[in-house]
């Protein structure tokens, strides 16, 4: 873990931290009794990428992650808060659950369905209280949007649930089937929340990169944000944000420099061809600019300070960057080492005005004045 590089004192709101639950069956409470029964014989199968296709070449998870008590790295509280939460400053954690992801692979809706809300249950009576630092994304299923958009108004005004986290199947997010979720996410002012759950590029029923199945977890890891530009285009052409006025997309660990060469190509080739995307009402850009945000993990690796720099020019990416960590994952960012390389000029947004722009104020339920910075 890299020492943090504090220039000035902001409040950070990291906008990807990864809690898992010690033990799956610890789900089994916050379901039904059949639905207990069903799982106590057909078990859960929780991990998203296919361990016969890709093998990963590290350890998921950074080994000092884990809590001396045991279970998965990110599955402890109070190790998590000692180790991460407090050395480097997070005043507000936004907690994208992990164990659902694997759970795009599953072919019965109904049992995803119950799995997802089980999770939501269990972190948001276990987690959101123990500390005002943490929030909730509540995860939707993707398999059936309209249990989804009632899992949404269940937990809205729910306090310590900020947003909604919504895991890709094979369906782009401008699909029309997704509209139940949209409709759900603006009525009650909850952001989108899209982090890739591992299954892309590894399954037929998830959504694939172009060219074909990459041979390798390497080859895989570099073109996956394909997947995340392919899916804020889909938006725009689609109309979704004309349909759905305020609805907001948060897109974790997709990347962000991208958005150079993305946002002219959109622009110029509709003002040339507006027919080719009649839904669309104004610059592609400008509907990115209004309704999208991005995490800085993973930050691109630069060679030298002017390519560094570069990554930071693209029109509006100020208002846009959020910062995340990725914790417990062996690439976690710690905000020090960000912060160092965001330019002056936009390091309080990236820190947590961009956050509190998306989220709203309830993202930041944490007051202490005293709280550690970055």
């Amino acid at each position: 873990m890299s020492s943090p590089v504090r220039k000035e004192k902001y409040p950070v709101v990291d906008c990807d931290i990864h809690p898992m639950v010690a033990d799956v069956r610890r789900l089994l409470p916050f379901m039904s009794e059949s639905w207990r029964r069903h799982f106590e014989v057909r078990g859960m199968r929780v991990y998203a990428r296919a361990r016969d296709r890709y093998n990963h070449p590290n350890i998921t998870y950074r080994a000092d992650a884990v809590s001396p008590a045991g279970g998965p790295a990110g599955s402890d509280i109070e190790f998590m808060l000692a180790t991460h939460i407090e050395p480097f400053g997070i005043a507000s954690a936004l907690l994208l659950p992990q164990q659902p992801y694997g759970v795009t692979a599953w072919g019965d809706p109904d049992s995803a369905h119950a799995f997802y809300a089980a999770s939501n249950d269990y972190f948001f009576e276990q987690w959101v209280p123990f500390d005002d630092r943490m929030s909730l994304a509540v995860t939707v299923s993707p398999h059936d949007p309209k249990a989804a958009a009632a899992e949404i108004r269940r937990f809205a005004g729910q306090p310590g649930v900020v947003g909604i986290q919504l895991l890709l199947l094979d369906t782009m997010l401008g699909s029309y089937t997704l509209d139940p979720i949209y409709e759900a996410a603006v009525e009650n002012d909850l952001p989108v929340v899209v982090h890739q759950s591992g299954s892309e590029g590894c399954y037929y029923g998830s959504q694939g990169v172009a060219g074909g199945v990459p041979r390798s977890y390497g080859e895989r890891h570099v073109v996956l944000t394909q997947v995340g530009a392919a899916n804020v285009v889909d938006v725009i052409v689609n109309g979704t944000l004309e349909k759905f006025p305020g609805l907001k997309f948060v897109m974790v660990e997709w990347g962000f420099s991208w958005l150079s060469h993305l946002l002219p190509r959109m622009d110029l080739l509709w003002q040339r061809d507006p027919k080719a995307a009649p839904r669309a009402k104004k610059l592609p850009s400008e509907y990115v600019r209004e309704a999208f945000t991005f995490s800085t993990q993973p930050l691109d690796e630069t060679e030298s300070p002017a390519e560094l720099t570069a990554l930071f020019e693209t029109p509006g990416l100020e208002s846009m960057l959020l910062f995340s960590s990725d914790y417990p994952h062996y690439d976690t960012d710690d905000p020090g080492f960000v912060m160092a390389r965001i330019p002056d000029s936009m390091r309080s947004k990236v820190c947590y005005e961009n956050a509190l722009a998306t989220f709203g104020d309830k993202v930041m339920r944490f007051r202490d004045p005293a709280a550690a910075t970055a």
